[in-house]
């Protein structure tokens, strides 16, 4: 297995600035070794982020991270609670 790779900002910023200079997405994958869908993810990075695209060290999707895993709990929670009212009502139809 190879080691993984890591790109600066500015490196990221020169081919994002090449995509959008018209050159294909294929040529540039080509061009530097990366997946279309790395160069696409960058873009999407660059266009959500214009201020600080690529901060470097440390996550800048903290708060999308914590807000993802909190609605994935609500939603696991949802569910539990949908299910335990369903099973307390065939509870109460067996008994009554």
């Amino acid at each position: 297995m190879g080691k993984k790779r890591t790109f600066g900002p500015e490196f990221k910023l020169q081919v994002i600035e090449e995509a959008e200079a018209g050159i294909p997405i294929a040529e540039l994958s080509r061009r530097y070794e990366l997946t279309s869908g790395l160069i696409h993810k960058w873009k999407r990075d660059f266009e959500e982020n214009r201020g600080n695209p690529f901060p470097g060290k440390g996550s800048r999707n903290t708060e999308k991270a914590k807000i993802a895993q909190m609605e994935r709990l609500i939603g696991r929670q949802s569910i539990e609670i949908d299910f335990l009212k369903n099973a307390l009502g065939r509870l109460k139809t067996q008994e009554g």
